[in-house]
This record gives structure tokens, sequence and C-alpha cells, in this order.
């Protein structure tokens, strides 16, 4: 990646942000140590050289700590710990965000405080109770409709298409576990729904399964690579993550801007935990800040495959397509509450077993 300035203009530039930056966080003494949760694999390969550099512009210490297996298990980690946790800012997305602003675990945090963040859709952020700001959105990835051009002759204008006889066999789709149940709130949508009137989606479901439309149920993402490479099948329903893979081998369309429905936006990015030492609150507060900055959010992004969430951040021109502009967000974007659908996922699961997959079965 291309960062815009070299390392020792770059430092400079930090080092007079923390200097000039206006809001008290950023008054405060620098010197402090503080504990940062982060995935491993690329992400913190690219989250520790912002760490050394903010140290040496700065001499706020950076000590990284990785998700064991899925981000939702930090939450369990540390509920026995509570009030006395020791990690003071998290990496994590929707809904581990969602467990832990019920916990009541997390520090409020405002554009006065941490300037960046007005720099960031508010459809972005996740608030507490008392309607205040409470995460530092990051990254927005997603789960959209989409499909290989070299096999789709007509274009794909709605899914209501999907339902057509050219598609018999021709879909991938997770089953509701996955994703979230992202899956059925497309469906339902589809059909005037939404996550809380989810029949709708079941009734469309029920008509893809009958006409024999669906031809592979995946659970996790090199399953749908693997679909989706072989030939026989056209459309899918899946992450940004799965889509950029098959991007890389074959000619694709993700379907992001359909008048009719929408593309499922999913955010990662910080909070800033609760804790007795107002000095680390602070420090990580001002980390949190540096990363939200057009600069770093753009070189954060940039190798993970994610929409930055700064509407100044340059994103990667592999995921151009997913990357909505502030004022098309509310047209073709679509944020669900993750926190109900978890509640609903074991009840759909259980009813996709025993109305759909005797019907995926019988082609």
């Amino acid at each position: 990646m291309t960062v815009s300035m070299n390392r020792r203009s770059l430092l400079a530039a930090m080092s007079a942000a923390a200097a000039t930056s206006a809001g008290p966080v950023f008054g405060q003494a620098r010197g402090e140590q503080i504990l940062v949760v982060m995935w491993g694999a690329q992400w913190i390969e690219v989250c520790r050289p912002i760490g050394e550099e903010w140290l040496r512009a700065t001499g706020d210490r950076v000590q990284w700590e990785l998700h064991a297996g899925g981000a939702m298990g930090i939450v369990g980690r540390m509920r026995p710990q509570f009030p006395r946790i020791q990690q003071n800012l998290v990496a994590a997305w929707d809904p581990v965000f969602d467990a832990m602003i019920e916990a009541d675990w997390l520090e409020p945090v405002s554009e006065t405080e941490m300037p960046a963040l007005k720099e960031i859709p508010e459809i972005f952020f996740k608030k507490d109770k008392q309607g205040r700001k409470i995460t530092v959105p990051l990254s927005t990835a997603g789960a959209f409709w989409g499909y290989r051009t070299d096999l789709v002759d007509k274009p794909i204008e709605s899914i209501e298409q999907l339902l057509e006889p050219r598609f018999k066999g021709k879909l991938c789709v997770p089953v509701p576990v996955n994703l979230s149940g992202l899956l059925m709130v497309s469906l339902a949508m589809q059909r005037g729904g939404n996550e809380r009137n989810i029949e709708p989606g079941w009734q469309f479901l029920k008509e893809l399964a009958q006409r024999g439309n669906i031809g592979r149920v995946v659970a996790n993402n090199s399953e749908m690579i693997n679909a989706m490479s072989q030939g026989d099948l056209s459309v899918a329903f899946w992450n940004t993550g799965g889509w950029q893979a098959v991007s890389e081998r074959f000619p694709t369309r993700l379907l992001t801007r359909l008048n009719d429905n929408k593309g499922f936006l999913f955010n990662e990015g910080y909070v800033v935990m609760k804790g007795d030492n107002p000095a680390k609150i602070a420090a990580a507060k001002r980390f949190a800040n540096h990363f939200a900055t057009a600069e770093i959010n753009s070189r954060y992004n940039m190798p993970l495959g994610s929409g930055p969430t700064n509407v100044n951040a340059k994103p990667a021109d592999a995921i151009k397509d997913i990357f909505y502009k502030p004022d098309e967000l509310a047209k073709y974007a679509y944020i669900p509450d993750y926190s109900y659908m978890s509640s609903q996922v074991d009840a759909w699961t259980r009813r996709w077993e025993t109305e759909i997959t005797p019907l995926v079965r019988q082609g």
C-alpha cells in the first residue's frame, strides 16, 4: 500500500496532532501503557507498526492481546473480571458491542474528546441507553447478493428474478446461523418485512426451495469460495471476505445498490472499557481517535479488504462497490438489530431444518 507521506513526516504530523488537538483527553500527560485487544492474522500485522509509531510520537505504549477464537469470547472472559477489567481498548463488531453495552462496561465517546469522530457517519455508531456514542467505528463490511457475470447472461436487478427457471440449482446460500441470519432478513425485506417481521422471508425462501433453485447450502467462507469456483453455481448471498476471494478468480458483480433491497452492513471498531484509572481511559481514547483519522483509517483497512468509516479515507479499489457515500447509506444500506437476531437464530435454524432442508433435498 502506498501511504501519502513518508514515515518521518507521518511521525511529525502525529506529534503535532497529539499536541494541538482540542479536547480533554489530548491535554493529559503522556507515557501511559494500555492493553488493546485485536484480532490476529492481517489485523495485528497492520496494527503493530501503527502502535510502534504512536509510541515514538506520543510516549503512549500499546500492549496487544489477541482474541482467542471468535470476538464474542472476550465477553465471557471479561464477565468475572468486572469491574476490574484489565483491557483498556477492545476491537470487536456489532453483536459483541451489543453485549458489552447491555453489561454497561463501556465508556462513552464524543467528538469533543475525539475530533476524528466528526468524520464518521452517524449511522455507524452504537449508542448507550442514554443516547451517547459508545463505539469508535473503524471498518464497515457486510453481506450481499452477487453473481458471477461469466455465468449469468441477463443482469440481475432484483432478487425476485432468482425465482426464474434459469436459476434452477444455481443459488448458493448460508444456513441461518451463518451471517447472523442476514439471508432471512434480506428475503423478508424483499417482501416488506425485516428482522422482526421475518415471516415474508420464510415464504420467499420456500418458493426458492420448491422451485429447486437452491443448489448449495454453505457453512463458512471456504465452502462458499469453493462452491462459487466450481462453475455449477452462479449466484450467492455471502459476506465481503468470501466475495473478495471469488472476485480475484472470476468476474463478479455485487448487488450493493438494489432499488428494492439493501446491502447489509456490520461494523468493526474499538470500544473503550470502563476502569478506575482516568489516565488509561484518556490514553485509550487518544489511540482510538488516531485510528479513526482519515490517514490511519485508510491504512488500517487497505489490507483487510474492509471499507473505511471515515468519509475522507480512501477505500481499496477492490471494495469500492461496498463503500457507500454518506448520502447513499439510507437508500442502499441497512444495519439490522444484530442483538435481536442473535436471540432468534436457534429458532430460525430449527425451522430451516424442518421446513427448508427437505425441500432443498428434493431439488
